[in-house]
């Protein structure tokens, strides 16, 4: 009897995660054949306030023309291979949570391909760009995947988001979240194809293990930006960025604050190529005026090189007129053969009182010069720390390009082209 009980238990498991071949759970209003709308259907199981929602793999896909509003408390776990479609100019986004003014906790968002089907929608932003200039508006497609906003414990995992008209996911209001295991399947036939687009205020976030191409940031922390995709502005805090790969990618990670601070972030493990930056530290110019400040910035284990499209661009810029408290980099290591730019760019007219870098090595093969730190702002104090520098080519490296100032630089263990400075 016990053996039975525990066969019965094992299959009820298997169907439920939806490993069962024949997958013959049916659900009312939902058929899953690409032709019938399955908005309703998924809808009324989600406003069931069921605590764990399961969507297997259907015979074609879901199909959706209006946006999924998930609850307070939920899980929603869908067939890893299941593709969510949003209908042909449907205008909508396919999830969101569902008290964008009270607040939702509790939200688990597991597996399922989230398809945009960008080809047949449009953004306001896209038919006119001075659309970015309108007051933010939930209701309003901007051509995003999933938008969640003012929600506490949030989970998004083990999910392929593939061709948004925007971005691949919006955040504002965050607090304790967590996004990882992501795939981009982008079409990079639409600009501004951000992936993680987080907004301030937003705190104790985790972002990893994200591999794919996107036609722009593969992660953006906005504590600011334009009006037309801000749900709200303030500080972003506490976040841990860990684990990028991309080829061909547009950038890796973004981080902008004007007018909010942005402090405490590690971005760490950064691989592949990028057609612009790595990382960066701006402003946008999205508010004229404010301020652009950054606190306790660490950046680790940056392992990338450029395309070329990235012929002029430093693989880690801040931008003027950023002032950074701290700004830590350490593990990064750039073989170039390529294209000749400089390694870590400071604007003119920016700010970093504290800059360290440690345990890094450049080796161009290139015959044109590289510069590992291109200062052109100020600098308080540079400590440099086990930096290793070697050119094929006789004195086509330099530690230090300087036109700006450096109050203080501290050296230790420095060596370019077999001379320890």
């Amino acid at each position: 009897m016990k053996k039975v009980t525990q066969v019965l238990l094992f299959t009820l498991l298997i169907a439920f995660i939806g490993l069962n071949p024949c997958n013959a759970m049916e659900i009312p209003g939902v058929k899953g054949d690409g032709i019938h709308d399955d908005t309703q259907g998924i809808q009324a199981l989600l406003d069931s306030k069921l605590s764990t929602v399961f969507l297997p793999k259907p015979a074609n896909f879901y199909l959706i023309s209006k946006t999924l509003k998930i609850h307070s408390g939920q899980t929603l776990i869908v067939d890893r291979n299941a593709v969510i479609r949003l209908a042909d100019h449907a205008g909508a986004h396919l999830l969101t949570n569902s008290d964008h003014t009270g607040g939702n906790n509790r939200i688990t968002v597991i597996g399922g391909i989230w398809d945009g089907n960008n080809l047949t929608q449009t953004t306001a932003y896209h038919v006119d760009r001075a659309n970015k200039d309108l007051p933010y508006d939930p209701e309003r497609y901007i051509g995003v995947l999933m938008v969640f906003d003012n929600v506490k414990d949030l989970h998004i995992r083990d999910v392929t988001f593939k061709d948004p008209e925007m971005f691949a996911f919006l955040g504002g209001n965050l607090f304790q979240f967590t996004i990882e295991n992501i795939t981009f399947d982008f079409n990079l036939k639409r600009g501004n194809m951000d992936g993680i687009h987080i907004f301030g205020p937003s705190s104790h976030g985790r972002i990893v293990n994200l591999k794919g191409a996107t036609n722009d940031d593969l992660v953006a922390l906005n504590a600011d930006d334009v009006p037309l995709v801000e749900p709200s502005r303030g500080p972003i805090t506490d976040i841990q960025i860990d684990g990028l790969w991309s080829e061909n990618g547009y950038r890796a990670v973004r981080i902008n604050s004007c007018g909010s601070t942005v402090k405490r972030v590690s971005i760490a493990n950064i691989y592949g190529t990028y057609n612009f930056e790595a990382v960066i530290l701006s402003n946008h110019s999205v508010h004229p005026d404010c301020v652009s400040e950054f606190e306790d910035i660490a950046i680790s284990n940056l392992f990338c090189t450029n395309t070329a499209q990235n012929r002029n661009l430093p693989h880690i810029r801040v931008f003027s007129p950023a002032t950074v408290t701290n700004l830590r980099i350490s593990g990064y290591h750039r073989t170039e053969s390529s294209f000749a730019t400089n390694n870590i760019l400071v604007e003119k007219g920016a700010t970093v009182d504290n800059l360290s870098i440690s345990d890094a090595s450049l080796f161009n093969q290139c015959k044109e010069n590289i510069s590992f730190i291109d200062n052109q702002g100020t600098i308080g104090v540079l400590h440099l720390s086990n930096i290793f520098m070697q050119s094929k080519e006789p004195e086509k490296v330099q530690l230090i390009k300087n036109t700006g100032e450096i109050k203080l630089l501290n050296k230790t263990n420095v060596v370019v082209n077999g001379n320890v400075e």
